[in-house]
This record gives structure tokens, sequence and C-alpha cells, in this order.
């Protein structure tokens, strides 16, 4: 066995299911030894969208996503979607290769040879395991996948040397799949929060991405009916309570309504959100002062915003579903009594801010009620840097868990197009959007070839005002336009029929529900052009 069908046996025993990348010289062998174990490999365009297909896998399955890259170039490429992977908290995979080990640091121009590729991968991921012998391999993806199971989840690489992957396995073959085995935090803090809580007369709850990691969107909603605590998410978080139940308010905390309902509260329960910029409207989200938070990464209870920072909080450092299970089982075993704000007041607060926001952009607003209205609870939404991304990530519904996808941990463009490939790879039964814009699109548009080989039916709504829409509107803004702006696009529908996909163009928001639901009904790639500039949001006003 060799060190490429070492790498693969590991991947197996461990249920991985798809490798995404392309067979650059030096990694060939691991995509043939992973092909030839029933593992499914992804060949696409550009190894930066394999790590974006990989990282909506992650995010859609709660699995792994497994990227491969060659030395140098390939390794490189990836650079980007792994940097979103790690400000995004998704588990991602890189194995690259590297240039044969008695060569390394001689600058002999070895074939792909660049200066420091483990730096280079070190740089956007969590960790980068180096390999000098066959024997090293199961040791180093056990380690790999043991710290994304039981910490923050992040991206990692695996860098091996081609001589190593060419080599024979001197040793037998081992390797034991790592499994999840979630942890309580500190009992004496537990305890404490479980006191705080209890004692908590109207109580909110702020849950990030971190809750949805942990599957804790059972416990978020028992949690929150228990205490009638309105839930507030950030954008990563959305979906992890139904946005139709009377107690969510979604992504809205900073908006009026929203706002001075919160000022009624007296206590915040925070689950696994690092409070980002986006998500907060820039720090002006205001909680209560006292919390009781709980995140995976005891390290971020540092690093929060000093704007944000509650002055009264028990920290609990610990897997999210089973600890807020643990303080609901506490809870359960005490007396009840009504407490918490009136489902009424949530439902107001969330009916007044749709309806403001309706009154000066109704166009806007309805647009994304009818694609809403034409998806099924369960599709999957994934979206670029849009103009309608920045619509969406506040006023769109999201009803379950691993639905709404963006690469806002670094805000990169060229997202939307493969995350929705890898996430219908991931779910082929479900229904699958992508939202992007013509700046973004042009990024990543020759993954349509991807997806029509591999017979990913996915609908992409393209909206296309002949811009870098968002750093147009920010320039326009500060009054630093030039006039040289305007983007020379090609003709999307032609673009996107040479590729064997399905196109159209519409030419009012009013038909693009109706498009969209006939698209996703012919269950083929489509492509559906927008010549439609959105507003911005208000809150970017």
């Amino acid at each position: 066995m060799t060190g490429a069908e070492t790498i693969a046996e590991c991947l197996k025993a461990q249920g991985v299911e798809f490798v995404f990348g392309i067979r650059g010289l030096h990694i060939t062998a691991v995509a043939d030894a992973a092909k030839r174990r029933g593992i499914r490999y992804i060949e696409v365009r550009h190894e930066q969208s394999a790590a974006f297909m990989a990282d909506a896998y992650a995010r859609v399955t709660g699995g792994v996503g497994v990227v491969i890259a060659g030395t140098g170039a390939g390794a490189a490429a990836t650079m980007v979607g792994l940097q979103e992977a790690y400000c995004s908290s998704s588990p991602v995979l890189l194995i690259a290769s590297q240039i044969e080990q008695a060569h390394l640091q001689k600058g002999w121009g070895d074939l792909h040879e660049v200066k420091n590729q483990h730096g280079l991968i070190s740089n956007v991921a969590e960790a980068c395991y180096d390999v000098s012998t066959p024997a090293d391999i199961p040791h180093s993806l056990q380690a790999i996948f043991s710290r994304i199971a039981h910490e923050r989840p992040r991206p990692y690489g695996l860098e091996i040397p081609v001589d190593v992957l060419n080599a024979e396995l001197a040793t037998p073959f081992s390797y034991q799949p790592v499994t999840h085995t979630p942890r309580l935090p500190d009992a004496q803090k537990l305890a404490e929060a479980v006191e705080r809580i209890a004692r908590a007369g109207r109580p909110v709850i702020y849950s990030g991405g971190g809750a949805i990691s942990s599957d804790a969107g059972q416990a978020v909603q028992r949690l929150a009916e228990r205490l009638n605590a309105p839930v507030l998410t950030s954008i990563k978080g959305k979906g992890v309570l139904s946005e139709t139940h009377d107690l969510s308010l979604g992504n809205l905390g900073t908006e009026g309504p929203v706002r001075a309902l919160i000022e009624k509260t007296d206590f915040a329960i925070v689950v696994g959100t690092r409070f980002s910029n986006r998500s907060t409207g820039k720090w002006s989200l205001r909680l209560p002062p006292q919390w009781v938070r709980v995140d995976i990464d005891e390290q971020q209870f540092a690093k929060t915003h000093p704007d944000i920072q509650g002055s009264h909080v028990v920290e609990l450092a610990g897997d999210a579903r089973i600890t807020l299970e643990y303080i609901l089982g506490r809870l359960e075993k005490q007396s009840s009594r009504q407490q918490g704000l009136e489902h009424i007041e949530v439902i107001r607060a969330k009916k007044q801010t749709i309806e403001s926001v309706r009154a000066t952009y109704p166009a806007e607003v309805t647009l994304l009620e009818d694609i809403r209205h034409v998806l099924k609870r369960d599709a999957i939404v994934t979206n670029d840097s849009t103009m309608a991304t920045y619509w969406a990530r506040r006023y769109f519904e999201v009803y379950e868990p691993r639905t709404f996808l963006w690469a806002m941990g670094s805000g990169t463009i060229g997202f939307g197009l493969p995350a929705a490939i890898g996430a219908k790879l991931a779910k082929p039964d479900r229904q699958v959007l992508a939202l992007c814009g013509d700046g973004g699109f042009l990024f990543s548009c020759q993954e349509l070839s991807t997806a029509v080989k591999h017979r990913v039916a996915i609908v992409v709504l393209l909206f296309n005002d002949n811009a870098f829409g968002m750093v147009d509107y920010g320039q326009r803004k500060d009054g630093h336009l030039f006039g040289d702006e305007a983007l020379a696009n090609p003709d999307f529908i032609a673009l996107a029929r040479s590729f064997g996909a399905e196109a159209e163009r519409v030419d009012s928001l009013n038909q693009i529900g109706e498009v969209v639901k006939k698209a996703l009904a012919r269950n083929r790639l489509t492509v559906i052009e927008v010549p439609v500039a959105l507003h911005p949001p208000p809150d970017l006003a």
C-alpha cells in the first residue's frame, strides 16, 4: 500500500464521501486511490472552487469537506477558500502534495516548487501537518479529524511530499476512525448558569453558527419555549430556530422595533457566536449586561468586541447542544413559573420591522417573499456577496439549520455557484438556489462545466447591474467614483448555454418567483439573469 493509498484508506474509514480538486501531477495518485475505494471525486475547473464546494458540503452535512491540490500553484489557489472556511468555522481538510523531501529548501527549481508552502497553508488554516513517511499519514489524519471533532471546527492542511505518496507503507495499515464525543462545561459554572437563568425574568437568546455546528437547534427551541425568550441569531445562525416561529427574530437585532423589544429583557443566553461586524450592525447590537455564554472555543470569550461584551458573564466552554440540554434538564426539574415576554410582543416587533422596510423598499421585500414562496422549507440558498444577499441576510426567512450559506467570514466573492454545487452534491434531493451578482459570478462561472458534467441541478439567480455593486455603492457614498467602474460583461445567457445549462433572462423583479418555480420543476442546471439593480438595504444606506 502506497502513501496515496494510505490516505484513501483513512478517508474511507472516516466515512468521507466526496473529494474535490484538480489532479495536479503530484497529487493524481490520491485522486485515483480515492476513486478506487468508492469515494466520489469531483474534478473542478479551479482549486478555489474546490475549497468553496468542500466548505458548502461541510456546512450542509456537518461532516468534513475534503480538498486535494497539487504542489505550489494548486495549493495556493485554494487559499481564499480555506481563509473563508477558517473565518466561518467550517471543517475543511486540504491534502496538498509537496516536492520530494530531499529537494525541500534547496531552490533547485523543482516542478511547482514554492518558497514556503507549509507557511502558506498554516496562515489560513488552524494547522498544517507534514509527514515524512507513509506510516505518519494515519496518525496525522487521526489527529486532524480528532481536533475537528472536539475543538472549534476549522480548516486543516496535510502536506505530503510526492516521494511519500509513492512510497510503500512499511507497517500494517491501522486507522481508528474518530467519533465525536461532545463535552460539558465545568460543573460549578454550569450550576451557576442554571441558577442565573432560573432567576431571569425576561431573557433573550442570541444564537450563532456554533449552535448549528453542534446541531443544537431543537435545544434552542425548547429553551426558548420554556423561558418565553425571543431568539436572535447571527447571519450564520439563521435557521437554528425556524424564522416562522413565534419567538424567532432572526438577524433583526439592530432594527428599531426589535431593539425596543430587547430593551425590555434583563438577561441574555449567548450560544456559539463571535458577534461579527456584519451580524451585529457594526457592533451596534445591544443585549442586557447579564449573560450566560456557551462556546466550544473558550478563547472566543476574550476576543469579543468591547461594544458588545456583557458585564456579568458566566462563561461555559463546551458543546452547545449538550450544554443547553443539560440546562434544560435542570430547569425542567424546577417548579414552572410564568416568565419571559409575551409571544405577541415578539410577533409584533418582527411584523413592524418588515412592514417598515416594505414601505420604503416594496420591490426588494416582495422579491424575497416571492423566492421564499416557491422554495421548499428545506431548500438550500447559497449566497455570493451581492446586493440580493445583503437583503437576504436579514429579511429572507430561513426555516431550517444548514440551509443559508454565505461567505461572510472573509467576505470573498465567487462563493455562490461552487457552494451551490457542493451543497447539491451533498443533498441531491434538496432544492438549491444560488444568489449571485455579475461580478462574483465571473469569478467561478467555469464551474458551470462541473455542474453539467456531474448533472448538478441547481438554479442560479444572477443579478446583473454591470458593476461590483457593493463596492461601487460604498465609493458612491464617499464621492469617490471616477466614471470608469462599469464592468464589460459577456452575454450571460449565451455563456451559460455554451456550457450546456438552461438559461433565460427576466426584465422585472415581479417575474422572478414564477421563473424560479419553473426552473426548479425542470430539475436541470439553470441560470436566470436579472438585469435589474437593487437598492441597498436600509442598514447600508
